[in-house]
């Protein structure tokens, strides 16, 4: 039905991002979940840092510089 095209066309957007930022936010997610403020932000501090100095950062941003679609690296 219509619920679930709705959800595979959000998991195909959801699927087209970078791997390194989608894992590292799938573990973030699992991690800070009932953390206090202080503890989620050194996992949302972690998860950030994982995926800054990423080849799929770098990816990302050449991409929208040059308006084209990324290639991901996936590292």
């Amino acid at each position: 039905g219509r619920d679930r095209e709705s959800a595979l066309a959000l998991a195909a957007r959801i699927a087209g991002n970078s791997p390194v930022g989608l894992r590292a936010a799938k573990r973030a997610l699992r991690l800070g979940q009932g953390l206090d403020l202080r503890a989620g932000l050194e996992v949302e501090d972690a998860a950030w840092r994982a995926v800054a100095f990423s080849g799929d950062r770098a990816e990302g941003v050449a991409a929208f510089n040059e308006k084209r679609r990324p290639e991901w690296p996936g590292e």
